[in-house]
């Protein structure tokens, strides 16, 4: 069954990221675009996360997991490369009705990351409902190939008249 496409606004709320790893990386990465509190739990982290951490970006904690660590959380990232700690996590987010990501495992998931594009405050999301992320990836290049470069501009402008 395919996932429902919702978007949120992220802005200013806590996001849990468990993992420090080039994956982690790569969520943390999209997530900053969207102005979450990211909080980032890794006993180990890559040098490009300890540098987020360094100039503020994000909150990282370099230590195991703690059941605490989603306290008041909007949502949670798994992206670690230990299978029974992403699924203790997934399980106690679901638990507590947080939304969880587990990075290739979407029996673990109560979302899923898109493909996204962004351009200003047009957002496109693309889901292969976690089947073929290599397909949404194609589409997201042959869909951000088709947007004219100014698309940002031209969404101001109607704005503005709206």
């Amino acid at each position: 069954m395919p996932y429902f496409p919702m978007f949120v606004n992220l802005e200013g709320k806590k996001v849990v990221v468990v993992g420090g790893g080039k994956v982690a990386l790569r969520k943390v990465e999209r997530l900053l675009e969207f102005n979450p509190d990211i909080h980032l739990i890794a006993p180990k982290v890559c040098k490009e996360i300890e540098l987020l951490a360094k100039k503020g970006k994000i909150k990282m904690y370099k230590r195991h997991f703690r059941p605490s660590d989603i306290k008041d959380a909007f949502m949670v990232i798994c992206a670690t490369d230990k299978k029974k700690v992403n699924k203790k996590i997934s399980n106690l987010a679901r638990k507590k009705n947080i939304p969880c990501n587990v990075v290739d495992d979407p029996s673990l998931c109560s979302f899923i990351f898109p493909a996204v594009i962004t351009k200003g405050d047009l957002s496109i999301g693309i889901s292969t409902s976690g089947k073929a992320p290599s397909l949404s990836k194609t589409l997201k290049s042959v869909i951000e190939n088709a947007l004219p470069q100014d698309i940002d501009i031209t969404l101001g402008n109607i704005a503005k008249k709206r």
